[in-house]
């Protein structure tokens, strides 16, 4: 075979060997039961790829799990915060919402009174009597306190108080004619209505500014209706007492005053005063005669107050303040008089600390109840010793809807 030949046959083998090669990757490209495009013979492929691919399997059903139960809305409650600034005349009910508070406050005055019957030489040496009397008040008053939002910032508010008073008195303490002598008496108190409006809306510096009218009225019983006794402690001529203590002072009056609230959440500061006109009026007798206390005209009183609430948590906070009242002297113009006269004493000033706290009870949607506590300390002599106030506000949100 020539050299030529050879190379010829060798080319061809080759290219049977690369055609087959080539046979064999497309064969294996192609998937398994998929026919050949053009004639669909399957004759040469393999046992396994003749087979059909399985059919495929739906998922596994999941078991269906019981729904989570879902915790029903809590009611917000009320901010405890409003049963104590409510008290102070610091905030104001929505339009339609009625409260109602009962309270019992009770006060503890104690004072002793030096009377001296005689004249001094060189304000040391005394000759004549001297007497000291000891007198310890104890005043339980029990009220019930209506408010109602008329409108969105104006509220209308009552306080209509019982009250039950006990006077101990000893007289000439100290000496051999010492005597011990107590009254009491129940009656209803002083009456009082007032009128509440938000005048302006505050915001960052600017405070809230709430006007405030109260009434006062005697309903309760007062001295000058009272009768009285002489009582004798020695040589004297004695000291002239009532035979029961008063409920009541007796006199009509009128207190305009202003509420100024500063928002720091959790802090309100609030600060405020009014004015009370005592007004004047004359006690007559059942026959219609004019009595000895002719014409009294009480003095006004000036009455200043400051203080902050606290909310520790969405049900409790506290409550500190100072207020001080200060009212002038009496003055009194008797039938025999021409002008009126002040009468020595009778001026007064009283201060006093007061501590609070308030828990809200409950809370639905119309509902809510608090109960708050205060404390009070006196810091000038004619205020009390101490007083303590319990008070349960109830309040209903929309007394239209029949609470």
């Amino acid at each position: 075979m020539t050299h030529r030949g050879l190379c010829r046959e060798v080319c061809c083998r080759l290219s049977l060997v690369a055609l087959s090669l080539a046979a064999l990757i497309l064969l294996s490209a192609i998937p398994a039961g998929a026919q050949s495009p053009a004639t669909g013979d399957v004759r040469g492929l393999t046992q396994s790829q003749q087979q059909e691919p399985p059919a495929p399997q739906p998922p596994t059903p999941v078991a269906p799990q019981p729904p989570t139960a879902v915790e029903a809305e809590r009611p917000k409650p009320e901010k405890p915060r409003e049963a104590l600034l409510l008290e102070r005349g610091a905030i104001l009910l929505p339009m339609g919402s009625l409260q109602i508070e009962p309270s019992v406050e009770y006060a503890r005055f104690s004072s002793n009174r030096v009377t001296i019957s005689g004249f001094t030489l060189f304000n040391a040496i005394v000759i004549g009597t001297i007497e000291v009397d000891k007198l310890d008040l104890d005043i339980v008053t029990g009220a019930l306190t209506a408010r109602y939002g008329l409108l969105d910032r104006l509220q209308l508010e009552g306080r209509f108080p019982y009250v039950y008073r006990r006077d101990a008195e000893i007289l000439a303490v100290g000496t051999e004619n010492q005597k011990e002598r107590t009254t009491t008496a129940t009656d209803w108190g002083d009456v009082e209505a007032s009128i509440l409006g938000q005048a302006l809306i505050g915001n960052g510096a600017i405070p809230d500014v709430i006007l405030k009218l109260r009434g006062r009225f005697p309903t309760g019983t007062h001295p000058f209706e009272i009768e009285t006794e002489r009582i004798t402690t020695g040589p004297g001529p004695g000291v002239t007492r009532l035979k029961e203590p008063p409920t009541g002072n007796g006199f009509y009056s009128v207190a305009p005053g202003v509420t100024l609230v500063w928002r720091s959440d959790p802090v309100i500061f609030f600060a405020g005063g009014n004015y009370a006109f005592n007004l004047e009026r004359e006690f007559l007798r059942k026959n219609g005669a004019t009595s000895d206390f002719g014409k009294i005209d009480p003095g006004e009183t000036l009455e200043l107050f400051f203080g902050l609430n606290i909310a520790l948590s969405e049900r409790v906070s506290v409550n500190m303040s100072f207020v001080d009242s200060i009212t002038k002297a009496t003055k009194q113009t008797l039938p025999t008089d021409k002008e009126e006269k002040k009468v020595v004493g009778t001026s007064s000033n009283d201060a006093r600390l007061i501590l609070g706290t308030s828990i809200a009870l409950w809370t639905t949607d119309r509902w809510s109840g608090a109960l708050t506590v205060s404390a009070g300390a006196g810091l000038t002599r004619d205020s009390p010793d101490f007083q303590f106030t319990v008070a349960l506000p109830i309040t209903c949100r929309n007394v239209f809807k029949l609470c």
